[in-house]
């Protein structure tokens, strides 16, 4: 049976300066990297983290205020949270695979132990965004996934033909952008993990804002 490895964060006892070094490579391992397929924006994200870290670590550095310590670790929370998103499609699309995970700079570990077919996601919701266009999206954990895709449809929920991959995200919420105002959309979600993809979640249905 092949060895499944989980992606290591190496977050823990980083300092603010190491974070930034450590972000950094990931960005440039990541650029370009044949084994992943990345959202346009996630990268430049990461490195835009990284240099607002590293303005904050001159801050504190220099003048060492309470507001500067509060702005810098504001910013060491941006860059984790950019981190674990990338984490999540490094996962998902490494299939646990030793070499390409460690090609993007994150380290790996042993699965401890294989996790089966998923659970579909429950509870998902549905409802209006706070911009035009927009539906925002929540749904339960599962435990075990790797990532969620999130499928949508402006038909008739019933015929399978007429749903359409929306997004794949490693996280439970999600805000849909982009569509038509008033149009009542459907969404439903389905969790992947190690033994792919799991079960699809019941629909849910609101109008764009």
């Amino acid at each position: 049976m092949k060895q499944v490895y989980v992606v290591k964060l190496g977050l823990i006892g980083l300092t603010p300066t190491a974070l930034v070094e450590k972000g950094r490579n990931l960005v440039e391992k990541c650029t370009g990297n044949a084994n992943l397929t990345l959202p346009a924006n996630l990268l430049t994200d990461l490195g835009a983290a990284c240099d607002a870290l590293e303005q904050a670590n001159l801050a504190v550095r220099d003048n060492g205020g309470r507001q500067d310590h509060v702005t810098r670790d504001a910013r060491v929370a941006d860059v984790q949270d950019v981190v674990r998103e990338l984490a999540g499609y490094v996962q998902a699309q490494s299939e646990g695979d030793h070499e390409k995970i460690a090609s993007t700079g994150f380290g790996v570990r042993k699965q401890p132990s294989p996790v089966g077919v998923l659970d579909a996601p429950a509870n998902l919701r549905a409802g209006r965004g706070k911009l035009p266009g927009e539906v925002h999206l929540m749904w339960d954990g599962v435990y075990g996934r790797l990532m969620y895709a999130v499928y949508i449809t402006d038909g008739d929920p019933k015929d399978e033909s007429t749903w359409k991959l929306l997004v794949q995200t490693s996280k439970n919420r999600y805000t849909a952008a982009g569509l038509t105002t008033d149009r009542a959309y459907y969404f439903r979600v389905q969790a992947i993990g190690t033994a792919g993809a799991g079960e699809m979640s019941d629909s849910a249905t609101a109008k764009a804002a």
